[in-house]
């Protein structure tokens, strides 16, 4: 697990990094971001899942941003949320990071109506690549031998981390 949380907290760091240093990739970087970097690594081993929630947030990020270009008001953000809640059930996508992003709309106030759906593709499927290299490291030889040696140190440290 620690592989994976450096993965991601790497993945998180470049993507935050991008987003600052480089004005038209400031919307790569997003706080749900990080919701979908911790599902997702609790699900490497489901690449599939992994690909029909990131198409939800896809799905989820348009409406969010059709809604938004129809109306900047609070019934729009109601249908949005709404609908989006509808998808995600009738879909059994069984990820609350989706409604968050069907929101952004509102809160980053885009001026094109594919930039936000555009960088939500680009961060979930740099988020993706992430899961599917941390699958591949994990499944090496060498990883499973480097994780058994350290097995006793983690068995020493439980009574410390049952005691915090």
């Amino acid at each position: 697990m620690f592989l994976r949380s450096l993965v991601m907290c790497c993945y998180l760091m470049g993507a935050y990094w991008a987003s600052y240093h480089f004005p038209s990739m400031k919307m790569v970087f997003y706080p749900t971001l990080g919701a979908f970097s911790f599902l997702f690594m609790h699900r490497v081993d489901q690449i599939k899942d992994i690909g029909r929630i990131t198409m939800g947030a896809i799905i989820a990020v348009t409406l969010g941003s059709s809604m938004y270009a129809i109306s900047h008001g609070a019934i729009s953000f109601f249908i949005t949320a709404i609908l989006t809640i509808f998808l995600i059930q009738w879909f059994k996508w069984n990820a609350a990071p989706i409604l968050s992003v069907s929101f952004i709309p509102y809160f980053a106030h885009s001026v094109s109506f594919w930039a936000l759906p555009a960088a939500v593709l680009v961060s979930l499927l740099g988020l993706m690549g992430s899961i599917w290299l941390i699958g591949k490291v994990e499944q090496s030889n060498w990883v499973a031998r480097l994780s058994l040696a350290l097995s006793p140190l983690r068995t020493k440290l439980e009574p410390l981390k049952k005691e915090l």
